[in-house]
């Protein structure tokens, strides 16, 4: 599965639960995140998806850049959540933004049984400390 299929899939299990996602596609902003996920109820997530390739993965050097002002904006409120989304061999990581991120090191419900909603859903729930 190629990056944008995975986007796509993403973006459809959002809307599905009756939440709002979109891919943002656009080849001149540098180091914008590139995927708005708004469960139903929950806070919006921009997140940078990407295909891990060996064992770890992570932003460009702007990407990080950006994702960094988007948690310090957000400061302690959390009504918006930076997060990096790696995907390898059908499973979702997720994990905050850092410059390399280990796989091993990601929160990740490692079953395709569980879609990619819900998977988020339980993301937010475990930084949050309430699961």
């Amino acid at each position: 599965m190629n990056e944008a299929s995975v986007k796509r899939k993403m973006i459809a299990s959002i809307k599905q639960h009756g939440g709002y996602a979109r891919r943002i596609e656009d080849q001149f902003a540098v180091g914008v995140m590139d995927t708005i996920l708004i469960p139903k109820g929950l806070p919006v997530f921009l997140a940078e998806v990407k295909l891990i390739r060996g064992s770890t993965f992570g932003p460009t050097p702007r990407q990080y850049i950006e994702l960094m002002r988007v948690k310090d904006a957000a400061d302690k409120y959390g009504h918006v959540i930076p997060v990096m989304i790696g995907y390898k061999d059908g499973n979702y990581y997720f994990h905050e933004a850092a410059e390399v991120i280990r796989q091993t090191d990601c929160f990740s419900i490692t079953t395709t049984d569980v879609d990619f909603h819900d998977q988020l859903v339980k993301y937010y729930h475990y930084k949050k400390g309430t699961t």
